[in-house]
């Protein structure tokens, strides 16, 4: 599911999570969330500024669709000057 967040710093993030699934060590089927993330500058919300799938699984939708808000924030701050209110 593809979610676009509050404009941030003159860019729009999009958070997309999707499911998967694995057997855990007791043999039960349990759900996991995977996310990516991308950032479109406002001006040009076709080509990606950057697009990162992230290596971490999670056991929530909110928990993979936060943190990938959170790293998409961090990866604009780190290259502008731009600061959060």
């Amino acid at each position: 599911m593809r979610n676009s967040c509050e404009p941030y710093c003159g860019y729009t993030i999009e958070v997309h999570v999707s499911t998967s699934h694995a057997i855990s060590l007791s043999g039960i089927q349990r759900r996991y969330y995977k996310v990516a993330w991308s950032i479109y500058s406002v001006d040009d919300a076709v080509a990606p500024v950057a697009s990162v799938p992230e290596r971490v699984d999670f056991i929530s939708y909110d928990g993979a669709f936060n943190y990938g808000e959170k790293q998409a924030r961090e990866f604009i701050d780190s290259k502008s000057a731009c600061e959060s209110v």
